[in-house]
This record gives structure tokens, C-alpha cells and sequence, in this order.
């Protein structure tokens, strides 16, 4: 019985890891960005443009199809991340393995029609497909996320 309990703590307990991403004001991680990646360049004056990179030099980025943008107009660059059902049928897939597994450990037995591995071999890939199915059909947007903001620019003032 103490199996079906670190099974069922596993199944609940994994679907809240995750990986955070963080941002940055180093412009060195715009250079390691892979060329056809889609990324969003808001610049001071308001502007969006959206593309993939086709070059970051140290002062400048240029994104497919837009003029160059040097890096005091940059606030910040966002990079496209696509949505997660693929990352969530695998997260259902082991819940429901996890659950088959407990639900075959605790059926079957001595005396009863079929054994615990029996029920344990039905019970996994019936659960673990419906986890999957259950996952796949999660909403899972794309968004933006930052990974690069540009430190606050400073006001100049002019006096008369």
C-alpha cells in the first residue's frame, strides 16, 4: 500500500515542475538566439517589430525584412515560446501511468478474478493514454517572453 501512495504523490506532484525563464539587461543573450527564431523588438518610441533575427552584433540587431535597430532605441526583445500540448500529453501520460499503477496495485489479489500485475499491465497504458488524451486537450497558448530589457533609460533635462 505504501507504493500506491509515493505513486499517487508522484502523479500529483509532477506536473508542477517546470522551468522559469528569466530576463536580462546583458545584450550578449540576444547573440546565442538561433537565426529563424521569432522574436518582438519594442523600441522607446512605441514601435513593435516582429521577425525572425538575421543578425546581432553589439551595438545593433537586424530582424528579417526591418531596418537595422541600434541598441539605445531597444526597451526590450521578447522571444516567441509556441504552446504546450506536446509538454502536457507527456505530463498526462505519466499522471495516468502513475494512477494505472496505483489503481493495479490496489485491485487484484489472492483470491480475486485476475492478479495485481495483471491489473497493474491493464491498468497503465488504459490511464496513462487517458492522461494523454486529457493533456493534449489542455488550452496551451503561445506567448512572449522577455529575455531581454534594456535598463531604465535616464531623463535629461534642459534648463532654460
Amino acid at each position: 500500500m505504501r507504493l500506491c501512495r509515493w505513486i499517487l504523490l508522484f502523479s500529483i506532484f509532477l506536473p508542477v515542475s517546470g522551468v522559469s525563464s528569466a530576463q536580462t539587461d546583458n545584450w550578449a543573450v540576444l547573440s546565442p538566439l538561433l537565426a529563424h527564431q521569432k522574436v518582438k523588438v519594442v523600441t522607446y518610441d512605441g514601435k513593435s517589430h516582429v521577425g525572425a533575427i538575421q543578425s546581432v552584433t553589439g551595438d545593433t540587431v537586424q530582424l528579417e525584412h526591418d531596418p537595422v535597430i541600434e541598441k539605445v532605441d531597444v526597451q526590450q526583445v521578447l522571444l516567441w515560446s509556441p504552446g504546450h500540448h506536446g509538454r502536457n500529453a507527456m505530463i498526462g501520460l505519466a499522471s495516468g501511468i502513475g494512477v494505472g499503477l496505483g489503481f493495479g496495485a490496489a485491485c487484484g489479489g489472492k483470491d480475486a478474478f485476475v492478479s495485481k500485475g495483471q491489473c497493474m499491465a491493464v491498468g497503465a497504458p488504459f490511464f496513462g493514454g487517458l492522461g494523454a488524451g486529457i493533456g493534449v486537450l489542455l488550452p496551451s497558448r503561445g506567448q512572449w517572453q522577455a529575455v531581454y530589457r534594456a535598463p531604465e533609460k535616464k531623463q535629461t533635462t534642459t534648463s532654460p
